[in-house]
């Protein structure tokens, strides 16, 4: 009786329906039950089988070895990998995932293992490395049954066609991570297609036609764009911890209270902010950068980053990029310093405002309080420190979290001000205008902290939005201001524009958040879900 089981055992259908299981059962141990684990299940045990099937017609044992260890250790890598992303996140793995991945950086993949991976993730993925080494390791082959075929060759071809039908015309191909895969790959061609690196190099793009309405020199404008920072944590919008006291001084600052972004992950919504494109506009004929469009208006354009330029994939943000007339990496990709603090742009910007015969716009990307959070800030801002108020998960790992990503809005507070009070300073005109390219979760309102895409809940989409306008600035330029505006910022680029005073007949003024002429237009987030109905249903 125990031959015949270690006989079965030994069967390559064995082998895989194995590593399948304990995947399954590590996931129902460990994380809330879900239907859709049934469905991945399913499609894990349908593309294994496609998988085995080929043994049934190869005669060579040696290339029977070769096939078995080259798709069996693939396949286990596939399986490890949506496993651990459904512990971590507690959603499937998407197409969407695996392209952010692509734009990862060394840095942020080793703040995302620190932050996220704990002791049962690891000994999960031991025990399958392990199992998997043991395979490929043995040395006699022949003991495993590649020859104990269970159907003939005919079925065997009727049941691969059903299976790839199955798979091709019904949602379970999303379950598949070969599927996804590919997917993700034509998203990043696709990208890389509408935003083709020579498009943006051209310094004036598509926007000769371009004019400004006051051709006085020595403007001096400046656009923040902050790193997952949402605007729930904030004091300056209503956080029971003053984690904005310097912003909140600021008596002139206007805080827009209801701007959204349309994505919870940087590449495309910068993707759509700094350019032509929106949420309803995807056309690949015509496009072009807000900086591309100020280059045309006469302004000298600069780029002052604290985030390093490419990830495995160039990223779509540097793409941007390369059109402004000088850019500045304070994070280069060689490096593995995970602490150079955001305060590193403040002697850029001194550099930038010495000479202000020209009219000049900067653009300031930082860290923000991207996780890893306590790398975020230096020590003596780490200031809070006690148990959070009214919070919904209570343990001492997630309390100290939320400190932590308090103690990074407290100090990305001290950055922002410190970067107006130069620009005041200089009392040009001048403005500043500050926002995240999405919000993030921070135990808001579930047990996760972090920003996907496939989770979504919709502090990753509040953001903070705000705008500090020097006295000559207001004078030359008047301004729609409606604090409660609805707005999300797909459109910033129009919005940018009227803030610069910029005419080109692409600008369009009933999309910019500071015009008379501004419509109203549904915000739409999570594959076409209306914003303000989630936000109406959670209130």
């Amino acid at each position: 009786m125990q031959k015949k089981i270690l006989n079965k055992l030994q069967q390559v259908e064995f082998i895989f329906l194995g590593i399948i299981i304990f995947s399954f059962l590590f996931e129902v141990s460990f994380v809330d039950f879900r239907i859709e684990r049934l469905y991945n299940l399913l499609e894990n045990s349908l593309f294994a089988i496609l998988l085995i099937l080929p043994f049934y017609y190869i005669s060579s044992n040696r290339f029977k070895e070769i096939y078995f260890k080259t798709f069996f250790s693939i396949y286990s890598i596939f399986i490890l990998l949506e496993t651990s992303y459904y512990y971590i996140f507690k959603t499937n793995i998407s197409a969407s995932a695996i392209y952010i991945a692509f734009e990862t950086n060394y840095q942020e993949a080793s703040e995302f293992l620190l932050f996220y991976v704990d002791y049962k993730l690891i000994i999960f993925i031991v025990l399958v490395l392990a199992f998997l080494v043991k395979i490929l390791f043995k040395r006699n082959y022949k003991s495993y049954k590649f020859n104990n075929l269970l159907i003939n060759k005919t079925i065997g071809i009727l049941i691969a066609i059903s299976i790839i039908v199955l798979l091709k015309f019904s949602t379970l191909r999303h379950q598949n991570f070969p599927y996804l895969i590919l997917k993700s790959f034509y998203v990043v061609y696709y990208e890389s297609d509408i935003l083709k690196p020579s498009s943006f190099e051209n310094k004036k793009g598509i926007f000769e036609d371009a004019q400004i309405k006051e051709k006085d020199k020595g403007k001096l404008y400046v656009i923040i764009i902050g790193e997952s920072t949402t605007s729930k944590n904030m004091s300056l919008y209503g956080y029971n911890r003053n984690t904005n006291p310097l912003l909140s001084s600021i008596p002139e600052l206007l805080v827009y209270t209801n701007v959204i972004s349309p994505h919870a992950w940087t590449t495309e919504t910068l993707g759509k902010a700094l350019s032509l494109r929106n949420y309803e506009n995807y056309d690949t004929s015509k496009q072009g950068s807000i900086i591309q469009l100020l280059n045309a208006s006469g302004f000298q354009t600069y780029w002052i980053s604290n985030q390093q330029p490419v990830g495995f994939a160039e990223t779509e943000i540097t793409k941007i990029a390369t059109a402004s007339d000088k850019q500045i990496y304070l994070s280069l990709e060689s490096s593995e310093d995970t602490r150079i603090y955001d305060e590193a742009v403040f002697n850029e910007i001194d550099n930038f405002i010495s000479n202000l015969k020209s009219n000049k716009i900067l653009f300031i990307h930082l860290q923000g309080t991207h996780l890893y959070y306590k790398n975020r800030y230096p020590k003596k801002f780490n200031i809070f420190k006690d148990k959070p108020k009214n919070t919904i998960f209570d343990t001492k790992k997630i309390n100290t979290i939320i400190n932590q990503y308090d103690n990074a809005v407290l100090y990305n507070d001290y950055v922002v001000n410190g970067i107006i009070d130069k620009i005041k300073k200089t009392q040009t005109n001048s403005f500043v205008l500050y926002f995240s390219d999405h919000g993030e979760e921070v135990y808001n309102t579930i047990d996760f902290a972090g920003h996907n895409d496939d989770i979504g809940t919709l502090p990753m989409f509040q953001i903070p939005f705000v705008l500090w306008q020097s006295d000559l600035y207001k004078e030359q330029n008047d301004i729609e201001i409606d604090l409660n505006r609805p707005y999300m910022i797909d459109d910033l680029f129009h919005s940018i524009a009227d803030l610069a005073s910029i005419k080109q007949k692409d600008v369009n003024l009933s999309r910019s958040i500071f015009s008379k002429d501004f419509k109203l237009r549904k915000r739409v987030i999570l594959d076409n879900k209306d914003y303000d109905s989630l936000l109406t249903k959670a209130n």
